[in-house]
């Protein structure tokens, strides 16, 4: 049903286009275009906007172990963890839109999108849509939703005549501060302030709303951003000032057990950045402080000798900086991103540095200063599985501490797409409250070079290096797996990548980008893979060894119009 709305939607706004076109046209006065833009009306102009990104992907032993049955993070087709993750598939992101102008103060954008894995079945659409039903040899069942054709974004943005102010209300791609951490296309409330060098905006956003849960009242999650700066050409300086204001993750959802119901979090996240460019050096350094507080859960579902509504100081820190070198045909590059660590899950401070307190994306590979990164596992994309899939360790639990130390179910172990920060490493190490503050510290450095043999081919390369600013969690977590081994520390460095792609850009309307990585186990993560247990099926623990290279290559082909 929800599919059959969705293409009435699509399709009647290609109606209004088609006869607002034939209406502009039977009359006396001729049609005016603009580059893209149509005339449809007096002073109304009309953008259509379609893109098909079809990628075909191949990945092998993601989680650095070829003695372990690889295995995709969901069965589901329109799961964007698999698009970008450990699989084999053909995959399509297929979009058409509209844009409207009225003069040149009103501007209306709407943007439909659906994006799934494709075979034979699939594009038949199957009658139940995602997958063949029943359980995989994992046994996974199916999976249930198949959101279909969606509306991927949509915003109106008015400027007030005659005044600094604009407005931008509903979900628009965008980013606050200039290393692009807080950033996304969740639906906010935008005000802009234009004083020729001189910018402000603020802007309310709705990451999660208590109506998808059946409730009301205090139990949303929004956050509000403020930002100011001043574009001193070459040089920009802005300010920007986030705060988080979780009730959702806490919310009452049901009558049973929920470790933490009534948990609550007001961050505040302050970033200060200086970008601009030095003779041929274009440089970003950002400094980062995460304050405030956060409540544990009530009581409700706790483990033994957890304390109820226990309050946590949050104090984190962080710093990216990227410097890129225009030398011509060559431009090496290298970032460096930190985050402070949280060493001690039995204390009330929480200092793993993160953006959200949940898990969420960024929009860092959205700024000029990292996009060429976007392919890269180790640096923005989705992070590489767990060594060996955790396979035989313990079931970590909120009575565990291990719970999240390596990601739910064995997957992204350090970070999600576009998060350059550890937002699932350890989020569960306090044992009274779920956040992502809890995490060991990043250290991210990518080294490389861009060359520009002709025009419209780019060919990218580099090294990342991942690790982590603290181990203690780790080693507290796997304290019983690490004492059996007569061990009683995990190593700094999680693993290395060596990547990178060719784009050629054939006109301004089609691409071609063939991508790959290679990553490599560093101590860290071999150390993590020892653990488990590579043979279930054998009586006695059989160590895996978690000395295999991941392997992933894409191949894109997108037309954007």
């Amino acid at each position: 049903m929800r599919r059959h709305v969705a293409q009435v939607t699509v399709l009647g706004v290609l109606w209004l286009a088609l006869t607002s076109v034939a209406s502009a046209q039977q009359t006396s006065q001729p049609v005016v275009r603009l580059g893209n833009w149509i005339e449809v009306g007096n002073d109304v102009f009309m953008h259509i906007i379609g893109t098909a990104d079809i990628r075909y992907k191949t990945a092998h032993n993601f989680d650095f172990e070829d003695g372990v049955r690889d295995r995709t993070a969901s069965r589901s087709p329109s799961s964007t963890s698999v698009h970008e993750g450990d699989s084999d598939l053909s995959y399509a992101e297929l979009r058409l839109g509209a844009e409207f102008r009225y003069q040149k103060n009103l501007t209306v954008y709407l943007l439909f999108e659906h994006q799934q894995v494709m075979d034979g079945n699939l594009i038949d659409d199957r009658s139940n849509s995602t997958n063949p039903g029943g359980t995989d040899v994992f046994g996974r069942a199916a999976s249930t939703e198949n959101p279909g054709f969606h509306t991927e974004r949509y915003w109106i943005d008015y400027k007030f005549a005659g005044t600094p102010l604009r407005m931008r209300v509903g979900a628009d791609s965008w980013q606050q501060d200039q290393a692009g951490l807080v950033g996304d296309d969740d639906p906010r409330f935008a005000l802009f302030g234009d004083f020729g060098d001189i910018g402000m905006m603020a802007a309310a956003v709705i990451q999660k709303s208590s109506q998808r849960l059946g409730l009301e009242n205090d139990n949303d999650f929004i956050y509000y951003t403020f930002s100011g700066w001043y574009n001193l050409k070459p040089h920009k300086f802005q300010l920007d000032v986030t705060y988080f204001r979780d009730r959702f993750n806490g919310a009452d959802t049901q009558t049973g057990a929920v470790a933490f119901r009534g948990q609550k979090n007001d961050s505040v996240l302050l970033m200060a950045s200086w970008s601009g460019a030095l003779g041929p050096v274009r440089a970003l350094v950002q400094g980062n402080i995460l304050t405030g507080t956060a409540r544990g859960g009530t009581g409700i579902g706790l483990p033994a000798g957890v304390t109820p509504s226990k309050d946590y100081d949050i104090f984190a820190g962080a710093v990216v900086a990227y410097a890129e070198a225009d030398l011509g045909m060559v431009r090496p590059f290298v970032g460096f991103i930190y985050g402070s660590g949280d060493g001690d899950p039995t204390d009330n401070k929480l200092h793993g540095f993160m953006t959200l307190p949940e898990r969420d994306v960024s929009q860092i590979t959205g700024t000029s200063f990292f996009s060429h990164l976007e392919t890269s596992n180790a640096f923005a994309t989705r992070d590489y599985s767990c060594p060996a899939r955790l396979q035989g360790l313990a079931a970590r639990s909120t009575i565990n501490p291990g719970a999240a130390v390596l990601g739910a179910a064995g997957f992204e172990c350090a970070h999600s797409s576009d998060q350059p920060f550890n937002d699932s490493i350890g989020n569960m190490a306090h044992l009274g409250i779920n956040s992502t503050y809890s995490n060991p510290g990043t250290f991210n450095i990518p080294v490389g070079l861009r060359v520009f043999p002709l025009k419209g081919h780019e060919i990218t390369g580099w090294y990342v290096y991942r690790g982590i600013a603290k181990s203690q969690l780790l080693n507290i977590a796997f304290a019983p797996e690490l004492a059996a081994q007569g061990r009683t520390s995990i190593s700094k460095t999680l693993y290395h990548e060596i990547g990178g792609f060719w784009q050629w850009i054939l006109n301004p309307y089609f691409d071609i980008r063939l991508s790959g990585n290679i990553g490599i186990p560093g101590d860290g993560y071999k150390g993590i893979a020892q653990l488990s247990d590579c043979n279930l099926a054998v009586a006695g623990v059989q160590r895996c060894k978690g000395e295999d290279v991941a392997l992933s290559a894409t191949a894109r082909f997108r037309a954007r119009f």
